[in-house]
């Protein structure tokens, strides 16, 4: 048996935020949260302690990409996402030629199945492509329909790690789609395209979000609301936003704010290698990439992912909405994450859920702790 206890400043449970609090689990799950007297042998830590951040859309980090598919490759990411602040996540493998694509679905389903314990935890798949219209840094002469053939093919391949797929709700047969992945335990995104033909349709058959709101969505106009005027009017919907201040300007980050409120704006980062690296050249399913100031690009200057760490979109989010709080941001960062995909074991500070934090530090850094 492995027992751990913490003490802490404050602390972010479900309903509210407690002053001088007690944490105890065993063998990772957390069994008390109070305010004891704790063992003399117990942690201390100071700040603000958050249920731990999960990051949604990690295509990479710490150099490395997701698509790469070796153990190697996909163990320094779990370091990285964690270094940056969060406890877990989803490997996101973006679009290419089919057969490629269903080898790299099937070599990271194996490394989840064989992970470590190292690092932040990988909860399944994130499958961002080629079920797309508009490219934004895709290749877009990979994009294909989600036919039923395709999504079964899918399905096989990342025996039962599946998580997470962003589709182009215009794409020919994604209704169709998205109710097929619904039932088959997946949660389906809607991203990736300028039009708003059958956005209604595809959230009706079960799609519960879309892949970062306002990018790769086509304008959004006072009579032609598109996609991301849908999103945001669809009480249904989840919203997660790339917040380090290019893909999303800080107004409009506000502004999304105000409409999807605590329970439907998520945090989410879309890094890439370059994540917790400094700036230089970087790989993102096999097209160089340049991050340039943290802000990466394509060789067209397209944005290409980000450098964020959830670390920092935690922060930025804090100062680009100043009436946003420790609690909010547990919301965001963590409880809309974790629900959105399933993951019933974090998302709180609650008895009996995994003994994974994020700890905002007094000195307003993030750092994730690990039972």
């Amino acid at each position: 048996m492995n027992a751990r206890e913490w003490i802490v400043d404050r602390a972010v449970v479900p309903d509210t935020v407690l002053a001088g609090t007690r944490i105890a689990a065993v063998d990772g799950r957390i069994t008390a949260i109070d305010r004891q007297a704790a063992d003399p042998a117990a942690t201390r830590l100071r700040g603000t302690l958050l249920p731990g951040f999960v990051d949604l859309q990690v295509n990479g980090a710490g150099g490395r990409s997701c698509d790469e598919g070796s153990d190697d490759a996909l163990d320094t990411v779990a370091a990285a996402v964690a270094n940056g602040g969060a406890v877990a996540f989803l490997p996101t493998l973006i679009t290419a030629p089919w057969d490629r694509l269903l080898a790299q679905v099937d070599a990271v389903a194996r490394w989840i199945e064989r992970w470590n314990g190292r690092g932040a935890e990988p909860l399944g798949l994130h499958l961002e492509g080629p079920f797309l219209l508009a490219p934004g840094a895709h290749d877009a002469s990979c994009f294909v329909d989600p036919t039923p053939a395709r999504v079964d093919e899918l399905l096989a391949a990342a025996r039962g790690k599946l998580k997470l797929v962003t589709l182009a709700h215009a794409r020919r047969g994604a209704v169709e789609a998205t109710a097929r992945l619904t039932t088959a335990g997946v949660t389906v995104a809607l991203g990736h395209c300028d039009r708003s033909d059958g956005f209604a349709a595809c959230v009706d058959a079960g799609a519960r979000a879309v892949t970062h709101l306002f990018n790769v969505m086509g304008p959004l106009h006072h009579r032609d609301v598109g996609t991301a005027g849908l999103a945001l009017d669809d009480e249904r919907v989840a919203c997660p936003l790339i917040v380090d201040g290019v893909h999303v300007a800080p107004p409009m980050v506000r502004n999304a704010f105000k409409i999807l409120g605590p329970d439907r704006f998520l945090l989410v980062s879309d890094a890439v290698g370059a994540a917790g690296m400094p700036d230089g050249d970087y790989t993102l399913s096999g097209i160089r990439v340049t991050a340039k100031d943290g802000v990466v690009r394509d060789a067209k200057g397209s944005l290409a992912g980000s450098a964020l760490t959830m670390a920092l979109a935690a922060r930025n989010f804090l100062r680009f909405v100043p009436q946003a709080g420790p609690w909010t941001l547990a919301r965001a960062a963590s409880t809309n994450p974790a629900t959105l995909v399933g993951a019933g074991h974090l998302g709180a500070l609650a008895i009996g859920k995994r003994a994974a934090f994020t700890l905002l530090g007094d000195d307003g850094s993030f750092s994730a702790i690990l039972a």
